[in-house]
């Protein structure tokens, strides 16, 4: 038995997997040079949906961002779209990522969540004060993995033929519509279904109810990145889709359920690395950090064999042990997840080019407070307040608590206020 085990992921651990489609419908060849965005072109798909920190969690019903990690098995070797249900992140310094993930998950003394941990990290680091609002608004807990949306979140390069560039950000936007869990039912969700979230997907699948996210591109030019008032490559940040609308490139659509969820998908190795010719990496810091940690973080999970295993590489490998931390093949008579051609990873070597660093002053209050002023309703505002302070009122430091009502007072003055007042401090 020792050897049929493989090391939990160190975040996202929770897990559930699908098969699927994507199909290129819209031509963007004047921007990238990618043959899985040629039109009527059909890729074989696999996504991995998940909670972020805390994988030992019973229930799939909290509140945090959701993973969506889609590979592609392109023409051209494997895409791995490393994306979040989140367009940004909390961070963009990767220093910070450790901390973060240990703030994120249990106390080590305790071994239980420590709400002091997690507000403690966010009042020293006013760069989080963006997803921090995000999460804590009505989108932070999703009724399914089939009703978010997916984002690329980093600034990625795509070459074109001519060897022209662009900077461009990923949206997976839902077929299906967004739709958030009530705070009243997400209580009550982890004694009637822990797994409510991952159920649905699987159940819409096996009935045939396939769903399906439409991929979209924001683009910004080179000039533009140089002239932009922020940091372009700055993963706290969104482009404006006033000045930088949606171009659609493609539909994904999931339609089979995966026949041996250990082979298919906790074997599964996404790396943002992993690359096709025409799309390549940024001076983005985050995504740098990623392209070496998961390459890190997967040899030690897998194995350094990892790339051999058939959902990382198409050219299968029929031996070893089931369940094993060096199972190459999926134990069954059915279809596997690997695409019938045979394709080769490729992994991008080329430097990132750097437009611009950290800028001189870095605003990390307007665009949350244009979230909360212009985005949210009167009850949407309410909501995140509530959501808020339910959470911060749990800190016994309260040294803690008033840090953090200083950080997010920069947002809106009178959202520091009602927080205030909601936790009697």
């Amino acid at each position: 038995m020792n050897p049929q085990s493989i090391r939990e992921r160190v975040v996202h651990a929770k897990g559930i997997g699908a098969l699927g489609v994507f199909e290129a419908t819209d031509d963007i060849s004047d921007i990238c040079k990618a043959k899985v965005f040629r039109v009527g072109q059909k890729t074989r798909v696999l996504a991995r949906f998940s909670l972020g920190a805390d994988g030992s969690t019973p229930s799939d019903t909290i509140r945090e961002p959701r993973g969506f990690a889609v590979k592609m098995y392109t023409d051209e070797g494997i895409w791995d779209l490393v994306a979040t249900s989140s367009p940004v992140f909390f961070i963009r310094n990767p220093v910070l990522f450790s901390d973060l993930a240990r703030a994120q998950k249990r106390n080590p003394q305790t071994n239980m969540k420590d709400p002091n941990m997690f507000w403690s990290f966010v009042a020293n680091n006013p760069e989080t004060v963006h997803q921090t609002i995000l999460i804590n608004s009505d989108r932070g807990v999703p009724d399914s993995f089939r009703f978010i949306n997916g984002y690329g979140s980093h600034t990625f390069k795509m070459i074109n033929d001519k060897n022209e560039y662009v900077w461009v950000k990923f949206h997976l936007r839902c077929d299906q519509y967004i739709k958030s869990l009530g705070s009243k039912k997400v209580k009550l969700m982890p004694n009637e279904q822990p797994n409510f979230t991952a159920a649905d997907l699987s159940n819409a699948i096996a009935t045939k109810n396939y769903p399906s996210w439409t991929l979209y591109i924001q683009v910004m030019t080179d000039e533009q990145a140089k002239l932009c008032p922020f940091n372009a490559f700055d993963m706290t940040k969104v482009f404006s889709q006033k000045l930088y609308p949606l171009y659609k490139v493609g539909k994904l659509t999931l339609n089979e359920n995966p026949t041996n969820h250990f082979s298919q998908i906790e074997q599964a190795a996404f790396t943002p690395s992993n690359l096709p010719p025409g799309i390549d990496v940024s001076s983005d810091q985050i995504l740098r950090m990623r392209i070496s940690a998961y390459i890190d973080a997967q040899t030690r999970r897998l194995g350094p064999n990892n790339r051999l295993i058939p959902v990382n590489n198409p050219e299968s490998n029929n031996n070893f042990r089931q369940d094993s931390s060096a199972v190459h093949h999926n134990n069954t008579q059915n279809e596997s997840a690997v695409p019938k051609q045979t394709v080769h990873i490729r992994t991008s070597n080329t430097k990132p080019d750097v437009v611009h660093g950290n800028m001189p002053f870095e605003d990390d209050f307007y665009q949350p407070r244009n979230f909360y002023r212009h985005v949210l309703d009167d009850q949407g505002r309410a909501n995140l307040i509530n959501n808020i302070a339910r959470s911060l009122s749990q800190c016994t430091d309260k040294n803690v608590i008033h840090r953090t009502l200083n950080l997010l007072s920069n947002v809106d003055s009178d959202f520091g206020r009602s927080l205030a007042s909601k936790i009697n401090f």
